[in-house]
């Protein structure tokens, strides 16, 4: 169940945050907590027509999906700017350290964040686990839930006379529950497909022990890592490197430069395909998939070294994610 509940969180923390705009602080947070909610509402759909209910499914899952919005509003609201103040505060100039995380700041940021969420995680799949009585259960998910739904409450009062438009929230939640329904239907098409796939062979032959359940949840959040929080992570670690940061160095950069998104596209298409690579054995096709896009950016890369230095830089990052979520994979499907 520990899988469920990271594609849960993946899924509604990276995919379903809105782009802050304006807004007042107060009611950015409001919508961010219920987009997070809308986001384990449409995960919650899929899972839950893609498990068959047994051993208590139900039930834990309500739990775990009450304890994901209750360690969402918390730390979000009461820990986050408390501990991004005290490693600021705390660091001495003089510290080596003290460098490191003003130079690595967005991203020493976010692995810390993230570790605390998975930290959470476990503690709710140990809790889960462990309370054999149904009204524990219950009870544990009723203080989540009540919780979450007090300090939403408080957010969204916080900012006088503004109050988060509901019934916008509904639009948007019956729209992604209609959403959930044709990804579950097409995920069923491809369980089905999955079953079938079971009597090829493959390289790696611990892939067909796996029942097609388990391939299909464990391909789906491989694949939901490798899109956009590998593209968050990329950037926050390369962003320091980028010429366009430099304005002498802006203008040619950006006369040169494709479509705005298209970067992370590229990004996207080409982890997907060296992870298709390492899947089937096919080393060859790594090259190749690295050699079309260093020819696409051939002149930057011949005349900007610092461009150079960044594109190797973020391209090496993305290999390196993609072998790592391909040796996720495989300890997923042992």
């Amino acid at each position: 169940m520990i899988i469920e509940t990271l594609i849960a969180h993946v899924v509604s923390y990276f995919y379903f945050q809105p782009t802050r705009t304006g807004d007042p602080k107060e009611k950015y947070a409001v919508s961010q907590s219920l987009h997070f909610v809308c986001g384990l509402l449409f995960t919650s759909v899929i899972i839950y027509g893609l498990h068959d209910g047994s051993d208590g499914f139900t039930l834990k899952w309500l739990v775990i999906v009450s304890g994901l919005l209750f360690g969402y509003i918390l730390f979000e609201n009461k820990i986050k700017n408390p501990l991004n103040f005290f490693f600021t505060s705390n660091l001495s100039s003089e510290h080596a350290l003290h460098m490191f995380y003003v130079k690595n700041r967005s991203i020493v940021q976010f692995v810390i964040q993230q570790m605390l969420y998975l930290l959470w995680i476990f503690i709710l799949n140990e809790l889960v686990t462990v309370s054999d009585d149904p009204w524990i259960l219950v009870g544990i998910g009723i203080v989540f839930l009540l919780i979450f739904m007090v300090s939403l409450y408080a957010l969204n009062r916080k900012e006088s006379g503004s109050h988060y438009p509901w019934n916008r929230l509904l639009k948007h939640a019956s729209t992604y529950i209609v959403l959930s329904a044709v990804t579950l239907i097409l995920l069923q098409i491809l369980l089905q497909g999955l079953e079938l796939l079971q009597l090829a062979t493959f390289p790696v032959g611990a892939f067909v022990t796996q029942s097609p359940y388990r391939m299909l949840i464990a391909l789906s959040f491989v694949l939901l890592l490798l899109m956009k929080p590998t593209n968050l992570v990329i950037r926050a670690v390369s962003s320091k490197y980028d010429p366009k940061k430099d304005a002498a160095l802006a203008s040619q950069t950006e006369q040169d430069s494709g479509f705005k998104g298209a970067g992370a596209m590229i990004g996207n298409l080409e982890r997907l395909l060296i992870l298709l690579s390492f899947f089937f054995g096919s080393l060859l096709s790594v090259v190749a998939i690295l050699s079309i896009k260093a020819f696409a950016r051939y002149k930057l890369i011949a005349e900007d070294p610092y461009f150079s230095e960044y594109f190797v830089i973020g391209t090496m990052l993305s290999v390196l994610i993609t072998f790592s979520c391909y040796a996720l994979l495989v300890l997923l499907l042992v």
